[in-house]
């Protein structure tokens, strides 16, 4: 039998011992606490105190070649109001004040309309209640200083977010080509999207710790970096010539009715793009838009405009081939094995015409005559000279959407071993038919023609800047030297003369401001469905694409152009009635603005501006020479402009400028916004280029003033 004591105690020490195991527990576990778990618990104490907030980059802007801004991104806000911030006896006393303010910032509500809408927000107890959208940051800051407002985030309830948007100044003028780079959704197109590396910048990161209320604030670390803004792009595009390419293409659909179209406007000896215009018809608005880049992802046949193409393989093959030549084009069809190839009309004596005949009449016999006569037996020398001129490739322009080219070769084959190539396909071929081409490699092509010879790629960018920092610059790209023999690319100029002076072209082009050289293309539309006996429904015939494409002026090329039209539904379809018009008048309106100032003697640049002094404006001038504590001599009595003369002796005198309706002033020196506002109330057209004050005019200072008189103005800074 167990003693009581002796169990009493027993039962004592196992309490004890079960109590001291406990306590040993508990410090083990304070212990574990403040040494392992310690750094982890300290972390997740932070991530609820402290975040890491973006710092986003401000994206780079896109400027045309002479300074105008095409495409910039603009800050704008959403206000939201919080009323749990706001004192209620203070909101009510203060209520009608504010909304009379809102009312005058944003009239869509009055006053009384402003105070409903208050009282809905606070009736919901909103504490993120939307009163403003898409404000800019002069609104903002209008608001900012409203009654209730001006008292903050935390007693005035104002809570504002930040975004972005992406803004054309020009609206839709050559808004496909500068395109939309959009980081969220992956998705870019475009100038934005080509050179998006570089416009995007990096985004810089800002350590912050909560405060009370919810808010945040700034922290100094190591880790904070600032968000490095964006490049900017300077492109080759010149602004006014961008709007003469778009209007007249928009002309030239809309008065034949077509489907879509693009017009290209390239510097000869840079291959800068100095315009692009792309419009297809929008069937809901009934209006030509900005839908499709046509320039470089229409991959179509192009007709007769190949003509070219061929002609330079020809040539490269048989130098000796002249113009004179004789080619028997015989006086009716001409079989190619299984299929018959005619010409729209008839022009060829007893059916022999000469080798610029062939060119000057479009002639389909003809060209396919000599095409087979010198490539039938050796089919792939006539496609290998095509390759020789990068006909069968992308020019590579790093903008999204260029097409593939098609120019198959005697070797290819389909997937299921069948042969692509056919007893038809060379002199189908010689006339633009069974390839692909986009319009930005045809007019590759007829530029270097132009060119003398020499290729060069076509760019949409210059330079790219940092500020007033050159990052990179982009020179002129030679993509083959010579294309063809100097002999050649004579021969072939003058064949492009033809056209223009006796051909095809002869009545789009007869009394032309500018002289022309350029060569006509209509090909049959190619329904996937119905194919080339495609009958567009309503008008009852045939669909076609048409080409014209050229440069001018034809002694001293500067300009190369193409104008591509896809299904023309109006009353003419051929390449001369509905193509070539548009490229006239490109090319009247270009040499105009552009090349018609230079031509004339009496319109060279000048710098010595001797005939008239410098003409400023007097409240500037007065003010400018007082910060300088100059002594001056002001004579002028009460004119807003006056010239300024400086004496051996250093004394200025100022007298009022005698300005006259009938009198080019001199403006040389001049802020740009001064010499405009002059010229322009003398009726004198201007144009302009640089940046800065004006360094050189066009017309002679003192000279009476023409009639449509256009001067053109050199900036520097």
């Amino acid at each position: 039998m167990i003693d009581p004591k002796t169990d009493t105690l027993w039962r004592t020490y196992l309490v004890y011992f079960l109590v001291l195991i406990f306590a040993i527990a508990i410090i083990a576990k304070i212990i574990v606490v403040q040494t392992r778990d310690n750094k982890e618990l300290v972390k997740l104490a932070e991530q609820r105190e402290y975040r890491v907030d973006t710092l986003e980059a401000s994206r780079g802007n896109i400027f045309s070649a002479d300074g105008q801004l095409m495409a910039t991104t603009i800050p704008l806000y959403d206000v939201f109001f919080d009323y749990k911030s706001v004192d209620s006896v203070f909101l009510a006393e203060n209520i009608d004040s504010l909304c009379v303010q809102m009312a005058g910032l944003f009239p869509k509500r009055n006053p009384a309309q402003w105070k409903a809408f208050f009282a809905e927000g606070k009736a919901r107890k909103n504490r993120h209640y939307k009163i403003a959208l898409n404000i800019t940051q002069a609104e903002l800051r209008q608001m900012q200083g409203f009654v209730i407002f001006n008292r903050g985030l935390y007693k005035g309830g104002i809570i504002v977010e930040k975004k972005v948007r992406r803004e054309h100044p020009y609206k839709d003028l050559a808004s496909l080509m500068l395109g939309m780079a959009n980081e969220k959704k992956g998705y870019y197109f475009g100038l934005e999207g080509a050179y998006n590396d570089y416009l995007r910048g990096q985004n810089g990161r800002q350590l912050v710790r909560r405060i009370h209320h919810g808010g945040w604030i700034p922290v100094d670390s190591e880790d904070n970096t600032d968000a490095q803004n964006g490049d900017d792009l300077i492109t080759t595009f010149d602004i006014k010539l961008q709007d003469i390419v778009e209007s007249a293409l928009n002309n030239t659909l809309t008065v034949n009715k077509a489907e879509q179209g693009c017009a290209i406007l390239m510097d000869v000896e840079t291959g800068y793009v100095k315009a692009l215009a792309n419009l297809s018809l929008n069937h809901e608005t009934g209006k030509y838009e900005e839908l499709y880049n046509v320039a470089l992802a229409e991959r179509y046949e192009p007709g007769s405009v190949f003509k070219i193409a061929s002609m330079v393989v020809l040539l490269n093959h048989n130098e000796k081939m002249g113009l004179d030549e004789k080619v028997n084009i015989g006086t009716g069809p001409i079989k190619f094995s299984n299929r018959t190839m005619k010409d729209d009309h008839s022009f060829a004596k007893g059916g022999i015409c000469t080798v610029q005949e062939v060119i000057e009449q479009s002639s389909n016999k003809g060209t396919a005559v000599l095409v087979t006569k010198n490539f039938a037996a050796h089919p792939e020398k006539y496609v290998d000279g095509l390759y020789a001129l990068g006909l069968n490739k992308k020019i590579g322009t790093g903008i999204t959407g260029e097409a593939n080219p098609v120019i198959k070769h005697p070797s290819d084959k389909t997937k299921d071993g069948r042969k692509l190539w056919s007893n038809v396909s060379l002199p189908w071929m010689s006339i633009g038919y069974e390839v692909n081409v986009t319009p930005m490699q045809l007019l590759t092509l007829y530029n270097a023609i132009a060119n003398g010879g020499r290729m060069m790629k076509p760019q949409f960018v210059s330079e790219i800047r940092r500020g007033e920092r050159t990052v990179e610059k982009f020179e002129p790209i030679v993509l083959s030297e010579h294309i063809a023999s100097p002999e050649a690319i004579e021969k072939i100029q003058t064949m492009l003369e033809g056209v223009v002076i006796r051909g095809t072209a002869k009545r789009q082009f007869a009394d032309c401001v500018v002289d022309v050289a350029g060569k006509t293309g209509t090909a049959q539309y190619y329904d996937k469905v119905q194919g080339y006996a495609y009958h567009e429904p309503g008008i009852g015939r045939k669909l076609y694409n048409t080409t014209f494409v050229g440069y001018f002026p034809t002694d001293k090329p500067r300009y190369s152009c193409i104008v591509m039209v896809s299904r023309a539904r109006g009353a003419k379809w051929a390449a001369g009635g509905v193509s070539a018009p548009g490229f006239r008048e490109i090319a009247e309106k270009v040499y105009a603005t552009r090349i018609g100032i230079m031509e004339d003697d009496s319109l060279e640049l000048l710098v010595d501006q001797t005939k008239a002094p410098v003409i400023v404006r007097h409240e500037k001038e007065s003010q400018y020479l007082g910060s300088l504590a100059k002594s001056y001599n002001d004579y002028a009595i009460g004119g807003d402009w006056v010239t300024v003369e400086s004496s051996e002796n250093g004394q200025i005198t100022m007298r009022e400028a005698s300005l006259s309706d009938q009198i080019v002033p001199n403006v040389v020196g001049m802020d740009i916004t001064d010499a405009v506002y002059i010229l322009e109330n003398m009726g004198i057209n201007i144009d302009f280029s640089g940046q800065g004050v004006v360094k050189e005019q066009s017309l002679h200072a003192g000279d009476t003033i023409r009639a449509n008189s256009t001067i053109h103005l050199k900036l520097e800074k």
